[in-house]
């Protein structure tokens, strides 16, 4: 007789997604800038959801079983006699195979990364950060008809923070290149507003593709700088950049518009 499945807690979360619609328009316009992160980005949300899981699930059950051992072997210290001595070497044991399980889950990327390695971290994020402006700035500036292919998380040799960073770093990055390219003298005026819609097109397609991610809580994704330096901060950072180029954009439009209608008398 087949065993009846238990009924999970969070079984209504997955109905609920189960019956809502997709309401997730993939860009069309964006010189195939959304449908290159998306393969990048392959399975990097299965995966944040497992550090998460892991958490709680390896995180917390070896640190309070670490808590219950140390208590124990104390225990066993006080008593001083042969008896206690053995209990010692089997909880010193357990506690030495605990602290080696749990340091060989960190290094294999089965737990959220501590604050130790943030120098590492920063070297990988501004390395992809570069990599990533050289694909995607020809693009913007027209030199180039498509964004190529990006370096998939799982072969980046950084830790997945620093990927992510770097992607939410290269939009403030894009932008300032952006501020250099219409300063200068010679530019015409059909560049610079070309120059204004393929980064808007570009920037809008990359935060969308990140903005799938910024449920993942801050204890799996944090740059490490402070408490309030997480993930979706630095979202809202990039969403300000686009926010402000777009205004400028809007800016030139609307006095386009006025300069045309004078001229018309």
């Amino acid at each position: 007789m087949e065993r009846e499945r238990r009924k999970r807690p969070d079984d209504f979360i997955r109905d609920a997604e189960m019956m809502a619609p997709s309401r997730r328009a993939t860009p069309v316009n964006d010189y195939g800038m959304y449908q290159k992160m998306d393969a990048a980005f392959s399975g990097l949300h299965e995966y944040l959801e497992e550090l998460r899981r892991n958490y709680g699930r390896i995180g917390y059950a070896a640190q309070n079983f670490m808590s219950d051992l140390s208590k124990e072997y104390i225990v066993a210290a006080q008593h001083g006699d042969e008896n206690g001595e053995i209990e010692m070497s089997y909880i010193g044991n357990a506690m030495k195979i605990l602290s080696r399980g749990l340091s060989e889950a960190g290094l294999n990327g089965e737990l959220p990364e501590t604050n130790s390695n943030r120098f590492s971290r920063t070297v990988w994020q501004e390395q992809l950060e570069a990599e990533l402006f050289g694909r995607i700035w020809p693009v913007i500036t027209g030199h180039a008809d498509f964004v190529p292919e990006l370096t998939s998380w799982k072969n980046f040799n950084g830790n997945v923070q620093a990927y992510l960073y770097g992607f939410l770093d290269v939009v403030s990055e894009l932008g300032k290149a952006l501020t250099d390219e219409l300063s200068k003298s010679e530019i015409t005026l059909e560049a610079e507003f070309a120059l204004f819609e393929r980064y808007l097109e570009v920037a809008g397609s990359i935060t969308l593709r990140l903005s799938q991610e910024r449920h993942v809580p801050g204890y799996i994704i944090s740059n490490g700088y402070g408490r309030w330096m997480s993930y979706s901060s630095k979202l809202r950072t990039a969403y300000g950049t686009i926010a402000h180029v777009r205004r400028e954009y809007n800016l030139r439009l609307s006095m386009r518009r006025m300069i045309l209608q004078a001229l018309k008398g």
